[in-house]
């Protein structure tokens, strides 16, 4: 009987150990892209060059790179002369585990609007403080989209959220800009029955003109300020008509690729340039 015991768990454990050693590869992986600062489109090496090069197992190696693809680190590009191609994670990513680790606590998204709250007037105070000149007209490109846009339109809540994305990328932030993204990422599949009365819509466009002007004048006090006094409304706002959408408890496929198609929405932000965060940038405005 313990013989049979002992035979049935050799696989598991086996199984284990090669999980184990995917793992620690795949974090060897990533540290030389790191170390040898390879750009998205890098092709590495073949996978008999880094069998040799790694002296694992096919299998190891495998599962390695089938783990990094869905971390949004590689892309297995089939056929020939293909292989691995080094990507760039993007908060989508970042959304996905977020998603998946509030789903199994069953936080609603009001948590998210709460965490927006709390983190936005940081957000254009860091905005106010590092923002380039290119990060200043891309706010003012989104702005003048805004006011091109109806409230009530779908349009118009994308580009709303995606002039905030632009603060966050403003504040040369990386981890407040995967954080803010990726709590869009997760909310947008949800976001297509909100809309904006006019009223609002204008109060919206009036603030962030205000918080843009705070942040071409380099006070951030001001911008944070002004970002907090909006974020409270604006979360009135959402409490006050949407009480259902706020109670409403988040999934994993929320923050996916797979839950903004569901939903009919394109994934991503369409105008924040997520490649430029690492970028050295000019800072003055």
């Amino acid at each position: 009987m313990a013989l049979d015991v002992m035979t049935a768990n050799r696989p598991v454990d086996s199984s284990a150990k090669r999980d184990k050693r995917s793992l620690r590869l795949a974090f060897q992986i990533v540290n030389e892209i790191g170390q040898r600062k390879l750009e998205k489109g890098h092709l590495l090496p073949s996978e008999h060059e880094m069998l040799d090069h790694y002296g694992v197992a096919r299998a190891t190696l495998r599962e390695a790179l089938r783990f990094l693809e869905l971390q949004g680190v590689i892309k297995l590009r089939p056929g020939p002369g293909g292989g691995p191609v080094v990507l760039e994670p993007k908060p989508e990513n970042f959304a996905s585990a977020m998603a998946l680790l509030l789903q199994f606590t069953g936080a609603e998204y009001r948590s998210l609007i709460e965490v927006r709250q709390a983190v936005s007037p940081g957000m254009a105070a860091f905005a106010a403080e590092r923002a380039s000149q290119e990060d200043v007209e891309r706010l003012r490109e989104s702005l003048d989209r805004l006011k091109n846009l109806v409230g009530s339109s779908q349009e118009y809540v994308e580009e709303n959220r995606n002039f905030h994305d632009l603060l966050a990328l403003a504040g040369q932030n990386p981890l407040m800009v995967f954080l803010v993204v990726g709590l869009h990422q997760i909310t947008s599949s949800s976001s297509l029955g909100i809309f904006y009365t006019e009223s609002e819509r204008s109060y919206q466009i009036n603030a962030y003109e205000r918080i843009l002007s705070a942040i071409v004048k380099r006070d951030p006090e001001l911008a944070s300020s002004e970002m907090g006094r909006f974020m409270l409304r604006s979360d009135r706002y959402l409490e006050q008509r949407y009480p259902d959408l706020m109670s409403k408890r988040i999934r994993w496929v929320d923050g996916t690729r797979d839950g903004a198609k569901l939903s009919g929405k394109k994934p991503g932000s369409q105008h924040v340039p997520i490649g430029k965060l690492n970028r050295k940038r000019k800072r003055e405005v």
